[in-house]
């Protein structure tokens, strides 16, 4: 172990009012994302299936930044779809999620779903990074 026990925020993924105290700035404001109103799906069995029979049927006007390999499975025109990256390869998603989320605001969507992934190492950090660009919108 090269740093020992390493303690995470308990309001890591959690909404912080104006008025708490955190650890960053970054725990508390929304930062590098878009205009448009976000809803960030949670990695699971199901996440294909929730946003494709329970959230893309509610909006005429959506786009979904997801991963290349579920590309195929999600219903939604080819223009609405932002590639992440693969999700086998968290450095390229983390290298493309500012210029993705900036992609949503020049679709004029009403809506952006975002496909989650496990809260584990690098995953552990893009995900905090989502859940702020989705103001704590989870599924």
């Amino acid at each position: 172990m090269l740093f020992g026990n390493v303690k995470l925020s308990d309001k890591l993924f959690k909404k912080v009012e104006r008025n708490e105290n955190v650890e960053s700035p970054g725990m508390k404001y929304k930062h590098y994302s878009p205009n448009t109103k976000c809803i960030l799906v949670k990695s699971g069995i199901n996440q294909i299936s929730k946003i494709n029979n329970d959230l893309i049927p509610l909006y005429n006007n959506c786009c979904v930044l997801g991963f290349i390999e579920d590309k195929n499975h999600i219903n939604i025109p080819e223009n609405r779809f932002i590639s992440l990256g693969s999700k086998y390869n968290l450095q390229e998603i983390s290298s493309n999620i500012f210029s993705s989320l900036r992609k949503v605001d020049k679709l004029n969507c009403d809506i952006a779903i975002i496909e989650g992934l496990e809260e584990k190492n690098l995953g552990l950090s893009i995900m905090n990074r989502l859940v702020r660009a989705c103001e704590n919108n989870i599924i």
